[in-house]
């Protein structure tokens, strides 16, 4: 792995039955997301690299969460919008504890700054069963029409293949306070059956906890995809 440090990322961790999570991002400014049971909180974090893995240590308070990545795959590339993201297996363990869990993991990473010019920026990251990690992302532009006139991409990762989707659609429901508490994908592939809705994959999540740093809302979701139930992340900047 390169150095994290040296532009924007996203980066993501957990497991759904142990009910723990971790969610890191450099968007223009760092924030990071503890999960323990029912409790999300703001927190801050560090990455460590060596060899290739990364340790990534979240802290919250009094609480803190280390997680090792371990890459399941080489880093893949996808195009548009310069992203790399590496699948990872996650070891995962808190702070000074002695009991680790292993979770699934992601690590992505931006080549230019994905916010830089934007009104919003969504980065969401699904694992989708069977070893497989579903991405997606959208870009608008300032003074667009809304969240419908984005530029979304998505793709599906499983082992060292990318399969990129030819449209993304992306859903937010929001509560009062404007927190993202429920996502939806419809993500249809190249040369689909535009007929048949069971051409199109199908993503709904429901928050286990969100939080607010700058201009970033964040969490982390129990996801059903065509079936499978797994953890995923949700990342929303706003200018």
């Amino acid at each position: 792995m390169n150095d994290v440090a040296a532009g924007a990322l996203v980066c993501g961790f957990g497991d759904l039955a142990g009910g723990f999570g971790g969610l890191v991002w450099e968007l223009g400014e760092p924030g990071a997301l503890l999960l323990a049971g029912d409790e999300a909180r703001a927190a801050t974090f560090a990455i460590e690299e060596g060899g290739d893995a990364a340790t990534v240590e979240i802290t919250a308070g009094d609480a803190a969460l280390e997680a090792t990545l371990t890459p399941e795959d080489a880093p893949i590339a996808l195009s548009p919008g310069g992203l790399e993201v590496t699948a990872c297996a996650a070891d995962v363990r808190s702070k000074g504890g002695r009991e680790t869990h292993r979770g699934s993991g992601h690590l992505g990473r931006w080549s230019a700054d994905p916010v830089e010019g934007a009104a919003t920026f969504r980065h969401l990251a699904v694992d989708a069963g069977e070893g497989a990690l579903l991405i997606a992302g959208a870009r608008g532009a300032p003074g667009g029409g809304g969240h419908g006139e984005e530029q979304a991409s998505a793709w599906r990762l499983e082992g060292e293949d990318a399969a990129p989707f030819e449209e993304a659609l992306i859903s937010t429901q929001y509560d009062g306070e404007g927190r993202p508490i429920r996502l939806g994908l419809e993500l249809w592939p190249v040369d689909a059956e535009r007929a048949s809705r069971a051409a199109a994959s199908r993503v709904s999540g429901s928050a286990l906890g969100v939080v607010r740093v700058g201009r970033v809302w964040a969490g982390l979701y129990r996801c059903h995809t065509d079936g499978a139930e797994g953890l995923g992340s949700y990342v929303l900047w706003r200018a």
